[in-house]
């Protein structure tokens, strides 16, 4: 089974998994344009892939996050039955890689057991998402890079899983060009899906939270179209 890169697919959304109490949210990429599914039972152990952001100003305090929910996809060329992986997951200060913002370091991880990777109808996409709750978990302040990897073991899946893909837009916060990969053996290195096409951004559904109410000041945030803040 091959992985899959597409954009502008749009994929069967299932329910959510449930999570912990909702909060304020600080980062929103919206929905998905297109689908990324790199994991399959043929990926090498260790692998990773992640993403990135920040939801400050600049000069912004360090922030209390309470949750990072993903947005997920799997994959079938073929119809394919439902399955289950454990997800090893990192929530990191910036991009876990280190190569774009912030410094990389790892602020908390855990593994998702046994977490259900949906059936799929051939051809088609199935989009679902899984919500990481993050106990006692501080940004570093100043623009409040954030970011994650995620890497799978005991995958017992016939069809592939990954990413939703959202592209060059983002409803809340601010997203970074490139996600990340950790190749066993290569170390991180970071990619998009394209120079040319904006919706080729690597910009991997998510949603961060903060505690409700007033669990952050709100300075410098703001809904973003098709424009990215630059800084």
């Amino acid at each position: 089974m091959k992985s899959v890169c597409v954009v502008g697919v749009v994929g069967l959304l299932i329910g959510a998994v449930p999570g912990v109490a909702s909060g304020q949210v600080v980062y929103n990429t919206g929905p998905a344009t297109g689908f990324f599914t790199p994991f399959d039972s043929n990926t090498p152990a260790g692998t990773l892939y992640g993403d990135s952001g920040w939801f400050g100003s600049g000069g912004d305090a360090p922030a209390a996050v309470t949750s990072l929910t993903l947005g997920l996809a799997v994959f079938g060329a073929l119809a394919t039955a439902e399955g289950t992986a454990d997800l090893v997951f990192t929530f990191n200060d910036g991009d876990p890689s280190g190569l774009v913002f912030g410094s990389g370091a790892t602020l908390y991880s855990t593994t998702l057991s046994n977490v259900t990777l949906p059936a799929t109808v051939a051809g088609l996409a199935t989009y679902f998402e899984v919500e990481v709750p993050l106990p006692s978990v501080m940004t570093a302040g100043g623009f409040n890079n954030f970011g994650f990897s995620l890497g799978v073991e005991n995958f017992n899946y016939d069809g592939s899983f990954g990413f939703q893909n959202r592209g060059a837009f983002n409803n809340l916060g601010f997203y970074t060009n490139n996600a990340s990969q950790f190749t066993p053996g290569s170390g991180w290195s970071v990619f998009a899906f394209g120079p040319n096409d904006p919706g080729d951004i690597a910009n991997f559904v998510m949603t961060l939270e903060v505690p409700a109410p007033g669990g952050l000041a709100v300075l410098g945030l703001g809904a973003i179209a098709a424009v990215r803040r630059r800084r």
